[in-house]
């Protein structure tokens, strides 16, 4: 694999960000639940400040993922092997869907900030808005997933156990777009997001490093 310095700097403050803004909302247990959104409302006004850090983190690591994404996409794509079109094709798919997916996240994501200035109902509405958009986040980050599982190959210096770690990672990120109907399916994230956070840490570190695929 090349090195790409900037998608992996973008990759790491991606993650970074994503777990400061998850544990801004730690005393806002209904966050993104669709069993009580009015409770969620409410635990966000008890603590404006934890909401606007958590709302500016969100936004800004999203879009730095997207930039994560993107940058993976053209590391493989500039490899100039042309039996590996199929992998470029991969790459590019699942740039598509996981920076696709994020910057749609983060068009909702600074909307529990507005929640605290407009009256109840319309707060509860775009709170629904912020739950329906990250829910398609995360089916399609799912999608980008499984495609970048398929492009990152040992061949090419990538190790199999990030392949594996990318698929395991995509397969639960899957029941998460469901998360607006359920709690049940939004508890699902406590599995799925530590695998892809990890799974974006290992490749991030990775394009950092850089290493030429070995010769056989």
């Amino acid at each position: 694999m090349n090195r790409n310095t900037s998608a992996g700097v973008a990759g790491l403050v991606g993650v970074t960000l994503n777990v400061v803004a998850v544990a801004a909302l730690r005393h806002v247990p209904h966050a993104y639940r669709p069993g009580d959104v009015a409770a969620w409302l409410s635990e966000l006004q008890a603590d404006p400040m934890s909401t606007q850090v958590s709302a500016w983190a969100f936004t800004v690591g999203l879009v730095a993922l997207a930039a994560f994404a993107a940058g993976l996409a053209l590391t493989v794509a500039n490899r100039r092997n042309l039996a590996v079109t199929d992998r470029r094709n991969l790459a590019v798919a699942g740039a598509v869907f996981f920076s696709g997916g994020a910057l749609l996240d983060a068009a909702g994501t600074m909307a529990p900030i507005a929640a605290l200035h407009v009256d109840p109902s319309t707060g509860l509405a775009l709170l629904w808005l912020t739950l329906l958009l990250d829910s398609a986040f995360n089916g399609l980050l799912a999608v980008g997933l499984l495609c970048f599982a398929g492009a990152l190959r040992a061949d090419d210096g990538w190790p199999v156990q990030l392949r594996w770690l990318a698929i395991v990672a995509g397969l639960a990120s899957l029941p998460v777009a469901l998360q607006f109907s359920s709690d049940f399916f939004a508890n699902l994230l406590a599995v799925a997001g530590p695998l892809w956070l990890a799974w974006v840490t290992w490749t991030s570190v990775l394009l950092l490093r850089g290493r030429r695929a070995e010769r056989g």
